[in-house]
């Protein structure tokens, strides 16, 4: 006689992983910078309950991972600094990207980018100067932007996850004038995911009085062979340079560019 047939247990969902917890609490400090992170923010950016956030908190002070100022507000500790001093750079070649930048520089005339991801924005890693006489020099090397603040950042924010994404929209920082950026609020979130649509879709975006009224730019995504873009390349000029012809123009070059560059990266 057979035997009846148990029926499987149901199955539990799958718990989060604690290194998945402690690196999205991690990621939802670095997005407010200088500014620190308040415990129940951290809670609702990452989902996980208060008093876990809490915990993992308390334990990534004591490794100096995390530290909680006298406003209670917690900000990346100077450990993670020492550890990433000790990591491998992705960057094998930074002199064949900068080749790659002043060739596409000399292409268009205007000024050209290279930008790397960071926590909380875009770190600038080198300019290039084009031969038109009217530049668009508002980022240095070494600076850096928030990624809503940027051609550079719009290109890689569109690599995030949504929920993150979101949020950073919401917050919408910018460097332009505050008034300018509160009378077109709303307009420029729009504008702002219209332009992480073009990125999945065109593999670029492009754009004018975004970032900053009288500026326009043009930016992608530098292709990686081992994980989400990090890093991207943008041209950068005044509002007048960037119509839609010539970004149509540019666009073919901007991404043999890019894909050029992930040459020389990890």
């Amino acid at each position: 006689m057979k035997q009846p047939v148990k029926p499987d247990p149901p199955s539990q969902p799958e718990r989060p992983q604690v290194v998945e917890r402690v690196a999205s609490i991690l990621r939802a400090i670095s997005t407010q910078g200088a500014a620190g992170a308040r415990l129940k923010d951290i809670a609702v950016d990452t989902g996980i309950a208060r008093p876990s956030v809490h915990r993992l908190l308390s334990e990534l002070a004591a490794v100096a991972y995390v530290t909680q100022g006298a406003d209670k507000r917690y900000r990346l500790g100077t450990a993670l600094f020492s550890l990433g001093l000790s990591a491998p750079h992705p960057i094998r070649d930074l002199s064949a990207i900068r080749v790659l930048a002043q060739e596409l520089a000399d292409h268009c005339g205007d000024v050209v980018y290279v930008a790397l991801r960071k926590f909380d924005g875009v770190h600038y890693l080198l300019r290039a100067e084009g031969s038109y006489p009217i530049r668009t020099h508002l980022v240095a090397v070494n600076d850096s932007k928030p990624f809503t603040a940027s051609y550079s950042g719009l290109a890689l924010l569109a690599q995030l996850e949504e929920s993150e994404r979101n949020s950073l929209i919401n917050k919408l920082v910018l460097d332009a004038p505050s008034d300018w950026v509160e009378e077109r609020r709303h307009h420029l979130e729009r504008q702002i995911r219209d332009k992480i649509e073009d990125v999945r879709n065109l593999g670029y975006c492009s754009g004018k009085n975004i970032v900053m009224p009288g500026i326009a730019g043009m930016a992608a995504p530098i292709p990686s062979a081992t994980r989400p873009p990090y890093m991207s390349v943008s041209i950068s000029a005044i509002e007048e340079r960037l119509h839609a012809d010539r970004v149509k123009e540019l666009a073919p070059r901007l991404l043999r560019t890019a894909r050029a560059m992930s040459e020389y990266i990890e």
